[in-house]
């Protein structure tokens, strides 16, 4: 898809505001047609989902952080005494 809106609109940011106008188009057709209530009801049950999948993700980040996980390589302990010379 976002092939295609560059091949139609350009650049990036020219991608996201033809994404944007294509919802915004999409919405406003629901809308017409009489099916305003599906497009809340599919909108309600996606921020729902999409809340859930969050909170999900926020409570392994912060059991993560609280076992002491860390994302990337473990850093050596800085050397003892020794020959400084």
């Amino acid at each position: 898809m976002r092939a295609v809106l560059a091949l139609i609109a350009g650049g990036p940011g020219r991608v996201s505001i033809s994404a944007a106008a294509i919802v915004a188009i999409v919405a406003i057709v629901f809308v017409l047609a009489g099916h305003g209530w599906d497009l809340l009801a599919a909108a309600w049950h996606a921020s729902l989902f999409a809340s859930g999948w969050v909170s999900v993700w926020a409570v392994l980040a912060i059991a993560g952080n609280a076992a002491g996980v860390a994302a990337g390589e473990p850093t050596a302990p800085a050397p003892k005494g020794g020959d400084h010379g």
